[in-house]
């Protein structure tokens, strides 16, 4: 990769003060790796040489994550798509996991996933309310919101306490819901997921059910509808906890889109 690509890739800010550069520089470690700092940074560096290496090796440290969409038991193509990807730290189901079969792989034990409307028993480590995984904050909310089980703690559904519970976090890296929220597609998704979108403003909140793609960004978020897995899937890459410093991609066949 040469300098351009790299300054055209790493066009956010600088990856030490996090300010918006007006002057793009590239301070090299090795032949294949490096960090973009604006001008005052790299001077720090160069005059710092130790401090710089303890930085450099810090912000090289990505969390890779991969989504997943509905699987519906096609646990063949979830092989093709985690051997595609490889490395990865762990990788993110947004339900409907399984078609009533157990898969025979874990995958090193790096899978994770809400319950969606056809999930009724377990199949990888569930999501608990929040969690730290890879240095990245989680949330999750296993099974469907139905009205009349709103109030209630009942198996396999979202509860007003567990949505109350999530709306007071703060610096929430990722939200997993199996159903959408309201504003993504007319018509469709649920008033209170999009509520504690608002309230959470989590870096990415991704879903499935309705089995189409779709990505827009709300707030300071993310939102991203994952189709059915033989569609497509979406990876992450966090270099930190900066918004500035995440990096999406979406895939469908050969086709893929960077942000």
């Amino acid at each position: 990769m040469n300098i351009e690509e790299i300054k055209s890739r790493d066009r956010w800010s600088c990856k030490r003060c996090a300010h918006k550069f007006d002057t793009l520089e590239v301070l090299k470690f090795g032949d294949d790796t490096y960090i973009t700092l604006c001008g005052q940074c790299l001077d720090w560096a160069l005059q710092n040489v130790e401090e710089s290496k303890i930085l450099f090796k810090s912000l090289i440290a990505n969390t890779k994550v991969v989504f997943i969409g509905d699987c519906h038991g096609n646990f063949e193509r979830l092989d093709q798509i985690l051997s595609e990807e490889e490395p990865f730290d762990l990788f993110i189901s947004v339900g409907d996991f399984s078609d009533g079969s157990i898969p025979e792989n874990n995958w090193g034990g790096r899978g994770y996933y809400v319950k969606g409307n056809h999930d009724d028993f377990e199949c990888l480590k569930q999501l608990e309310l929040c969690q730290e995984l890879r240095g990245i904050t989680v949330c999750g909310l296993s099974g469907m919101i139905r009205n009349k089980n709103f109030l209630k703690d009942t198996d396999n559904n979202i509860s007003f306490r567990e949505v109350l519970y999530l709306s007071h976090l703060k610096n929430v890296d990722i939200l997993v819901t199996h159903q959408a929220p309201t504003g993504v597609f007319n018509g469709m998704g649920e008033p209170v997921l999009e509520e504690l979108l608002n309230y959470l403003v989590p870096k990415i909140y991704v879903f499935g059910h309705i089995h189409r793609f779709k990505f827009k960004f709300h707030l300071n978020t993310f939102v991203i509808s994952l189709p059915i897995i033989t569609k497509g899937h979406a990876v992450a890459y966090f270099q930190g906890k900066d918004l500035r410093n995440l990096e999406l991609v979406f895939k469908r066949g050969k086709k893929f889109v960077r942000v």
